[in-house]
């Protein structure tokens, strides 16, 4: 990936096949209610999981952050998950994916708790080239604000307004991603990232108390970081304090490790990739991704 490995594409082409509550159809004839309270408020959850030579990447943790939520939520699954997992490889074997991404969705459906949603499945090309690894990505601090008390700041749900608000900003400005800000203006996270800052050889990310989605590579990133010998702190973040940083970087699932080298045109360290992100970028690719 950030070797290189990742290569750029747009949305998901009709004629897709995806899998849809327990059936593999084209994109186009998935369907949900017009009652579904995910169509009408938003209210359900999704994974979104790297593809890398034809295998989902770190599908456990996912479907662990999934179970979760449900359960918090109260949304009974439609199928088994050893069908979903079935439908998942049938998705990246009909569809050709060797190196792309699954969405799973998961919705309330029309009587939340009492009668399963919706579940579908469906590729996604990645949306990261190797030219944005080699320059790494400017970014900007965003109006939206992220509200640290809400619950809904730990699960992955498809109420993403405030995101999706937040990275149209982004790409209004002529940035790659929007940083958030929460309430008590401490940062929190990218509107689809992780944030992460290096500082006199320790790594610094926002807790997961300042409104921060708890990432899946986010957690990988904080491990690695411990087995290298290097302190990862968990802690409130400044915004001064991020721009003065030596180094930082940005992680979801997909982007794994992306360096961040601008704030609001402003240089973060050297306004480069910086050596410590390549090394964790090295260490959690050889650690996740299959041979």
């Amino acid at each position: 990936m950030g070797a290189g490995k990742a290569w750029k594409g747009g949305r998901t082409a009709l004629g897709a096949t995806v899998f849809f509550n327990g059936s593999l159809i084209p994109l186009e004839k998935a369907k949900v209610e017009s009652e579904d309270q995910g169509w009408l408020y938003g209210f359900g959850l999704f994974e979104t999981v790297l593809v890398f030579r034809g295998k989902p990447v770190l599908w456990p943790e996912h479907r662990q952050r999934l179970e979760e939520g449900r359960r918090y939520f109260n949304l009974p699954l439609p199928l088994r998950w050893e069908e979903i997992e079935e439908g998942a490889r049938e998705v990246i074997r009909i569809n050709n994916l060797s190196e792309g991404a699954l969405r799973l969705t998961l919705s309330a459906g029309p009587e939340p708790g009492a009668k399963p949603g919706n579940l579908l499945i469906r590729p996604r090309p990645l949306p990261y080239s190797p030219q944005d690894y080699r320059k790494g990505f400017g970014a900007g601090w965003s109006k939206v604000r992220r509200n640290e008390h809400s619950p809904l700041t730990q699960f992955k749900t498809i109420s993403y307004l405030e995101n999706l608000l937040a990275w149209r900003e982004a790409r209004k400005r002529g940035w790659e991603e929007a940083l958030l800000l929460n309430t008590r203006g401490l940062v929190a996270e990218g509107s689809r990232s992780n944030v992460f800052l290096v500082k006199k050889g320790k790594v610094i990310t926002p807790s997961l108390d300042q409104g921060v989605l708890p990432g899946i590579i986010r957690q990988k990133v904080i491990e690695i970081c411990r087995e290298l010998g290097c302190e990862a702190a968990e802690r409130p973040v400044t915004p001064a304090e991020l721009l003065e940083a030596e180094e930082a970087f940005l992680t979801n699932s997909l982007m794994l490790v992306m360096p961040l080298v601008k704030v609001e045109g402003r240089p973060v360290g050297t306004g480069r990739p910086g050596r410590f992100t390549e090394e964790i970028s090295r260490a959690l690719e050889a650690r996740i991704l299959p041979d």
